[in-house]
């Protein structure tokens, strides 16, 4: 069919998802349900967070944001997460991308969005700067293995591999050397966010330029109300109250992977975080997995602490920002030190 007409670009109206589960699927190649989609983008907010270019009926461009509430600075602000730039492959390179993000960027900013998070990819091409996103730095898958005789098995297709079972006993022996778990903390598998979500908030709120707002209302969105995976949350609680807590889901496929999507702690419980991911190993060991997936910023205290727990590097990509607001301190947001993020702000876990 032939458009002549110019698109209209314009914000989400309610319906409009009909159309966008089937662009999505023929942009990206996988489904993605309506329950899905509206939890992930209408499930945070209530802002104008997803534009669309329109031909006549048919909505052939969306570009969107996840709100994410944040701490500025020790200021209430609100960032968006970009995801989801997709469009109908037969409209592909006629400047939709452009026309709407600039469009989008433009609204977000006249409502207070301070600035804007995302993973652009390759096929962005020059458009990235062009749009003003600004290089910040690698955020990094890392693994640790924990049957290291069933990864082998797999790369060599070899069966007869996955029964020699010794180094891997050494192996989790030693890796139990690196952490230093409290024996006074209790762990609690968590149904429902309580009120001890907003009480370890208030506990252990980040001093940092830029802190994702992590209480009783980010952990009920984020993971207990996702459609698309099926979340543990684990919570650490010591003498004065909940200390941490952690998130994390097991992938059973051609390898059986435990993903961390988030650790969280008390600033003045060193501990915790050892105790934490220590929990997380067991889970995994219990579940024959072949090891632990996380997520981290290169170069962030949480990336080292990782690294020393021997986690192994594997792919990053690069965490991009479009300033929206004119007073963010640009300087200091390129310095990974200000900023207290986790894989947990993208949706890639």
């Amino acid at each position: 069919m032939n458009y002549s007409t110019d698109p209209l670009v314009r914000p989400y109206r309610d319906g409009d998802e009909d159309q966008l589960v089937d662009l999505f699927l023929a942009a990206y190649g996988h489904p993605i349900t309506r329950d899905h989609w509206r939890w992930k983008l209408r499930g945070a907010g209530s802002l104008a967070n997803v534009w669309l270019a329109q031909i006549e009926d048919r909505i052939v461009f969306q570009y969107a944001g996840i709100p994410l509430r944040i701490q500025l600075a020790g200021v209430p602000a609100t960032a968006m997460v970009a995801v989801d730039a997709m469009t109908a492959p037969e409209f592909r390179r006629r400047g939709l991308l452009t026309t709407v993000v600039q469009r989008a960027h433009s609204n977000w900013r006249d409502q207070g969005i301070a600035f804007v998070l995302g993973l652009p990819n390759e096929h962005w091409g020059s458009r990235t700067r062009a749009l003003g996103w600004q290089r910040l730095f690698p955020l990094q898958w890392l693994f640790q293995p924990l049957r290291p005789e069933g990864l082998i098995a797999y790369r060599l297709k070899a069966p007869w591999a996955g029964k020699v079972t010794a180094f891997g006993s050494l192996w989790n022996r030693w890796l139990r050397t690196r952490f230093r778990p409290d024996s006074r903390l209790r762990m609690e598998n968590v149904a429902i966010a309580g009120d001890e979500f907003d009480h370890l908030w208030r506990r252990g709120r980040s001093e940092s330029l830029v802190t994702p707002v992590r209480d009783r209302q980010w952990v009920d969105w984020r993971f207990f109300a996702s459609p698309m995976h099926t979340y543990q949350v684990v919570l650490a609680q010591d003498d004065k109250g909940p200390a941490g807590y952690c998130v994390y889901r097991i992938k059973r496929a051609s390898l059986t992977l435990l993903h961390v999507a988030e650790i969280v702690t008390a600033h003045d419980h060193p501990q915790v975080r050892d105790s934490l991911l220590s929990h997380i190993i067991e889970q995994a060991s219990n579940a024959g997995a072949h090891g632990v997936v996380a997520l981290a910023v290169t170069g962030s205290d949480h990336f080292r602490w990782l690294r020393h727990a021997c986690f192994m590097r594997g792919p990053a990509f690069m965490v991009h920002l479009v300033p929206l607001d004119r007073q963010l301190p640009a300087e200091a947001l390129r310095d990974v030190r200000h900023w207290n993020l986790t894989g947990a702000e993208f949706d890639v876990v």
